[in-house]
């Protein structure tokens, strides 16, 4: 059964923006396969949020599914939802995160394209207001030190999905907000799309 395997403070402007500190190499937390939500074929995947009245981020990334070889195959643009709420909390009192990050529906995908091995730009923007925009020539940790990491110290899977960590910009979403995202290459070809409702 496949995994879904996400990094830990990639970007370091994301690390700035949240008070945390930037890891000597990739860590790693995992959700659940109930937490996916796929994108249909026009890229839209509406999704509910666990309780309305906690604080609940988006964080847009880069998404990678593995393929036989355990490289990568395909890419698409990913929503990481986080209840910034039951993750501070968790934070304060030293408990696991998995009620902050790893919830039903938190792990929202959008369309898949054919892996390629260049630069890619990442936005979000909530009710048409751009809240997050980067390269992912800004990760700490690159593709290549992600997998071997991972594969020194787990057993993967094809099928595995790895979110490659969210660029500054994380914020706040409530019920009717309309979330898009997209992925390009870094010369302005779309590669993924993701529109979402929160319903």
């Amino acid at each position: 059964m496949a995994a879904i395997w996400c990094v830990f403070r990639n970007y370091a402007a994301h690390a700035v923006e949240i008070g945390g500190d930037i890891t000597p190499r990739p860590l790693f937390f995992l959700k659940p396969m109930s937490a996916i939500v796929q994108a249909d074929a026009e890229g839209q995947a509406d999704f509910g949020l666990p309780d309305p009245h906690d604080e609940i981020h988006h964080e847009i990334e880069m998404v990678l599914r593995l393929g036989a070889d355990l490289r990568p195959e395909s890419v698409c643009i990913g929503n990481d939802i986080t209840n910034r709420t039951r993750q501070s909390e968790a934070k304060a009192k030293g408990w696991p995160w998995t009620e902050g990050k790893s919830f039903r529906e938190s792990a929202i995908l959008g369309t898949w394209a054919d892996w390629e091995d260049v630069e890619y730009v990442l936005q979000l923007s909530v009710n048409g207001e751009l809240r997050q925009h980067a390269s992912t020539a800004l990760m700490i940790h690159d593709i290549d030190t992600q997998l071997s990491t991972l594969c020194d110290w787990y057993a993967l899977s094809p099928g595995d999905l790895v979110f490659t960590g969210t660029p500054e910009g994380v914020g706040e979403m409530v019920e009717g907000d309309v979330v898009e995202a997209a992925l390009h290459t870094v010369d302005g070809r779309l590669v993924s799309i993701l529109h979402s409702r929160i319903v």
